[in-house]
């Protein structure tokens, strides 16, 4: 006998369509909770301006204009600001990193996972249309000051150097090529590649594991191939005393990436020489008998016991008696590399474009410079902003 059916009759649920629809149910309320639960720890939880994890300082609350809101400055900012200041966002980078060596992946924040622990930048793409304006300014400068012995050192990052530890198949940029690029569109100036000779040491410890700077054993193998172009002398090891001043570095790419699983150890090379100096900085012109700070090994940056971090233009002043004085213009690879130079100058003044904003022909003048080294490493010099602007202050 057949069975009639009514359309309009309700069709009962099974069992397990009620249970799927209830645990649905139960993980939106879940889920909501969780937000809310955020939210509230966001209102009550005092904004921080710094991250020990990282390392840096945090995004603040934008400030709400009309100029900022038409131009779009505001909605920027305040993306910044929430993903700063996010509720529990160390321990949530911390699981993001986990997460991602569950999946398999080799790659956390921009920094590759490599092996025996090394924690690599992942080089960014340039402007080349700025890259272009430095190089050119760079020739320039040279052209405007042919009296002068310049010298120009771009070096390689640790993704080359160091490419046997990079996970496998792992995309980097060909900084062999950037620096043949680099080297053919300064024609007149002295080019010294360092890429061999700290290949060719590499099994010592030249880069930190955890942080993008070389350490100053890398620095130092790159004085030797460097100095000779400088008219310096040939020195070795044994012309200097190795000190280790921390063995608990956690540099940048730890605090980028979440990776808290080795720890550098920081050391500073003395030369052995009765040469003694000062340095001044722009911020300070009281004078200080040492590059090196040791305060900074109580912070978290342990890194800046070179001079204490980056400045606009630092001075160092010595009894060297020879002549010749140097101006450099660099990045923060050249803090440690200061250590192997000043016994060889009666002056040594360093610039970073990054941070100054005078006229760069009054230093000439004033100091009366004889010799110029630009001194970065490749990634950030591919990204700089300010060396053109710097190099052409004084037209």
């Amino acid at each position: 006998m057949e069975q009639n059916h009514n359309p309009n009759r309700p069709q009962r649920r099974s069992p397990v369509a009620r249970n799927r629809r209830l645990q649905g149910q139960y993980l939106s309320w879940l889920l909501l909770g969780a937000v809310a639960l955020f939210l509230i720890m966001g209102l009550i939880a005092k904004d921080r301006d710094f991250s020990e994890s990282e390392n840096r300082k945090l995004a603040s609350f934008p400030e709400l204009t009309l100029t900022s809101v038409t131009d779009g400055s505001f909605l920027s900012g305040l993306g910044d600001y929430v993903a700063d200041q996010f509720p529990m966002r160390d321990m949530w980078m911390s699981l993001n990193l986990w997460m991602n060596k569950t999946l398999g992946q080799q790659e956390a924040s921009g920094v590759y996972l490599c092996d025996d622990d090394y924690l690599m930048q992942i080089p960014a793409e340039p402007n080349k249309a700025q890259h272009d304006r430095n190089l050119d300014a760079m020739e320039a400068f040279a052209a405007s000051h042919p009296d002068l012995n310049t010298v120009v050192t771009i070096v390689p990052n640790a993704v080359t150097v160091h490419a046997d530890k990079l996970p496998e198949n792992a995309p980097v940029r060909d900084q062999a090529a950037d620096l043949a690029y680099i080297s053919a569109n300064i024609p007149s100036l002295n080019f010294v590649d360092v890429t061999n000779v700290l290949k060719a040491n590499k099994a010592e410890q030249l880069f930190y594991r955890t942080d993008h700077h070389w350490t100053s054993m890398g620095a130092f193998y790159a004085f030797t191939e460097i100095s000779e172009h400088l008219d310096i002398a040939p020195t070795t090891l044994n012309d200097y005393q190795v000190y280790t001043v921390s063995n608990t570095f956690e540099g940048t790419l730890s605090s980028k990436s979440g990776s808290h699983t080795a720890k550098d150890t920081v050391q500073v090379i003395v030369p052995n020489t009765q040469i003694e100096y000062y340095v001044t900085y722009d911020t300070d012109q009281s004078g200080i008998c040492s590059m090196y700070k040791r305060e900074a090994l109580d912070a978290k940056d342990h890194y800046t016991v070179f001079f204490g971090g980056n400045y606009g233009r630092v001075d160092i002043t010595t009894t060297a008696d020879t002549g010749r004085v140097l101006l450099v213009f660099k990045d923060s690879y050249a803090n440690c590399f200061m250590q192997y130079l000043y016994p060889y100058f009666d002056h040594i003044t360093m610039i970073d474009p990054r941070y100054y904003y005078d006229n760069v022909e009054n230093v000439i003048r004033s100091e009366a410079v004889t010799d110029v080294l630009y001194l970065y490493n490749l990634d950030t010099f591919l990204g700089d902003t300010s060396l053109a602007d710097v190099l052409t202050s004084g037209n």
